[in-house]
């Protein structure tokens, strides 16, 4: 079986309780990789039913028991033992003797094991994952059996507190029944350790975790103290003391802005201390703001636009009303008609979440409008629109619209015999969206009386599209017309800076315009 398949096979024997327990300590194995100095593991039984076999114990009768390494984290406080990534790789029980007894008497196993894949003895603390009577997993510590690291006091604080969370781990305590919160910009062992004891003195900080408190102006060194008083007491460490939970808070303090993040130590069901995580977050949330600031601004230049769009379209109504030529009034009325349109694109980008607005959303709100604008209640048309293709840039969105205005306008006006005409019902325009590959594709169909000699007219309005096609957007269009209907379609490449925002969106299947021209032809 391939890596993938070897893990979801170890996955499955685990039921719904334990699966969440097995989650919350893999989301927390990059903590305990960077407080160990050492590779973290977690080993599940490959196959069967997740229960060690009695036989399979080391010295014992059977072959050995088999793991599939199911969560692999590197330190980065140190180097790793592992430089291939060991997700999904089966591992035999000979090879780590320690897991294989740690599974079998869910209890901790200490010692040396040899890895004949890299030929090299390496260290090795074997934890058991206890969950409610059960061992379900193993966790793994795996150090070089050597090394010249100068063990000091930073070094003893972090090895400390992972022993200590091994042990709430063998004994099912850690994780925690409940996760600290979610919080965009999450502390790391690398950005400061506070240690506090039984009753929340500080035994030891990082000269990280010094610098981030001097940051909220608390001055002198806390060692031995209670943070209260020296001035910091945060909301999270009383929450986490009286409910034995983990929490998070962000605290904002001399213009600076430090991440909290409380971890109650326990042993034997009691607290025995706090890990606290703090990271100062400062620069981070200035660059927040500041893009909030640009957003607030590109907004405010929409909304602008939309508005002198919106009092131009206005004057050429109020100009319209003064000529009596049909000719020139109905000119007025058509660019009235396309900047509201503009106006309307503008509109939509005006909104908080407009840079991220999908294409599709747009069109069928711009079609809205067309079919009220274009089709009196006499004569309804029905304009459907399929497909996706995302975001698209404003430019390019713009673009895009007026020219959906004018090949819709061009269905009504060449398909259908214009607004003025009086069929009830059965009056339909197709419009298709979609991309393949870095081209974005769009076709409008319709089941109009199509052009006698099969051409389309090449007004103002198909000479404006294909400019704007052809000259902006670098694309090609193509259209058929038929008795039964007419296709326009049409492809623009996608900008290179703009690839990732379509990839989230499936592309279209190869047969895009024989659905659009089978549509037509119907």
């Amino acid at each position: 079986m391939s890596d993938g398949d070897n893990l979801g096979a170890a996955l499955a024997v685990l039921n719904e309780a334990e699966r969440v327990h097995y989650d919350r300590l893999v989301a927390t194995t990059a903590l305990l990789a960077d407080i160990s100095f050492a590779d973290i593991l977690v080993l599940l039984p490959a196959g069967g039913d997740g229960r060690p076999d009695p036989g399979d114990t080391p010295g014992g009768d059977g072959a050995g028991p088999q793991f599939v390494v199911t969560a692999h984290s590197r330190p980065v406080t140190s180097q790793t033992v592992h430089p291939d990534d060991l997700l999904g790789r089966v591992v035999a029980g000979a090879e780590r003797p320690l897991a294989a007894l740690a599974a079998s008497t869910a209890v901790s196993a200490n010692g040396g094991a040899y890895l004949a894949g890299q030929q090299r003895w390496v260290q090795s603390l074997a934890v058991p994952v206890n969950f409610t009577g059960r061992t379900i997993a193993v966790l793994l510590r795996e150090f070089p059996s050597t090394s010249d690291r100068v063990w000091g006091r930073l070094e003893k604080a972090y090895f400390g507190l992972f022993r200590r969370l091994a042990g709430m781990i063998a004994d099912g305590a850690y994780p925690y029944a409940a996760s600290p919160g979610d919080h965009d910009h999450p502390p790391r062992v690398g950005d400061g350790v506070i240690l506090l004891d039984a009753y929340q003195r500080v035994e030891y900080l990082t000269p990280n975790a010094h610098s981030a408190l001097r940051r909220l102006g608390i001055n002198g060194d806390p060692t031995g103290r209670h943070l209260a008083q020296v001035g910091f007491e945060p909301r999270a460490l009383r929450l986490t003391v009286a409910a034995a939970l983990p929490h998070t808070e962000e605290i904002e303090r001399n213009g600076h802005s430090v991440v909290v993040r409380c971890l109650p130590l326990i042993q034997e069901e009691t607290l025995t201390g706090v890990l606290m995580l703090v990271r100062d977050i400062t620069e981070l949330r200035r660059a927040d703001r500041l893009l909030i600031t640009k957003n607030a601004a590109l907004s405010e230049v929409h909304h602008r636009v939309k508005n002198n769009l919106q009092t131009v379209s206005s004057l050429l109504s109020l100009q319209s009303r003064w000529l009596e030529g049909s000719e020139a009034k109905e000119a007025l009325a058509e660019s009235a008609r396309r900047i509201r349109l503009m106006a309307a694109v503008h509109e939509i980008l005006s909104e908080p979440d407009g840079d991220t607005t999908p294409f599709e959303s747009v069109v069928t709100s711009l079609s809205s409008l067309l079919r009220e604008s274009l089709a009196p209640p006499n004569a309804p048309i029905s304009i459907k629109v399929s497909g996706a293709v995302g975001p698209l840039p404003s430019e390019v969105m713009t673009t895009m619209a007026i020219v959906l205005n004018e090949l819709v306008h061009n269905a009504v006006d060449h398909g259908f015999g214009g607004a003025a005409a009086t069929v009830a019902e059965g009056r339909e325009i197709a419009v298709r969206i979609g991309r393949a590959g870095d081209e974005l594709r769009l076709s409008v169909s319709d089941n109009g009386r199509g052009m006698p000699d099969g051409q389309l007219q090449e007004g103002l309005g198909l000479t404006l599209v294909r400019t704007l096609i052809e000259n902006d957007l670098g694309g090609s269009l193509t259209h058929r017309s038929a008795p039964n209907g007419t296709t326009v379609q049409i492809t623009a490449p996608l900008a290179t800076t703009d690839r990732e925002a379509y990839r989230r969106n499936p592309e279209e299947p190869d047969d895009f315009w024989d659905d659009a021209q089978a549509w037509s032809d119907a």
